[in-house]
């Protein structure tokens, strides 16, 4: 004989279970409607203000205030400490000046005659001599 087809047993509908949350976002809920769109009983705000309180930024690796700004300010204090450290420690020979920067356009204007120069200096002591006469003085 032939067994009859079974049909699998319908379970009752369980009631729709309220997930735990933290007691500060007691009734949040949270859900998506048939276009996709994420939707809350929460402003976005609001969510950022409690994680902002709750959660730590990985990113921020030296976190002290809420965005980092002391930390922020630390990094830049010791960045100027290092720098007058360097300045005491590797000082300029006496009577040496500080060259003045090069500006970009002086830069391009250096390397654009340099590209269209025939290379007809033989040894680097014409080269330099050729360079500099060339400088603006």
């Amino acid at each position: 004989m032939a067994k009859k087809p079974t049909k699998p047993k319908q379970k009752a509908p369980e009631p729709e279970k309220k997930a735990r949350v933290h007691k500060e976002l007691d009734g949040f809920e949270i859900g998506v409607n048939p276009l996709g769109e994420i939707t809350s009983n929460y402003s976005i705000e609001e969510i950022n203000k409690f994680l902002g309180r709750h959660v730590r930024d990985k990113k921020i690796v030296h976190r002290e205030g809420q965005f980092g700004e002391e930390a922020q300010a630390k990094t830049a204090a010791e960045a100027a400490r290092l720098a007058r450290e360097d300045a005491e420690n590797f000082p300029l020979a006496e009577g040496a000046e500080e060259e003045p920067e090069e500006t970009d356009e002086d830069f391009m204007k250096r390397t654009s005659r340099e590209a269209k120069r025939k290379k007809s200096a033989d040894n680097e002591a014409d080269e330099a001599a050729e360079t500099r006469r060339e400088l603006p003085e």
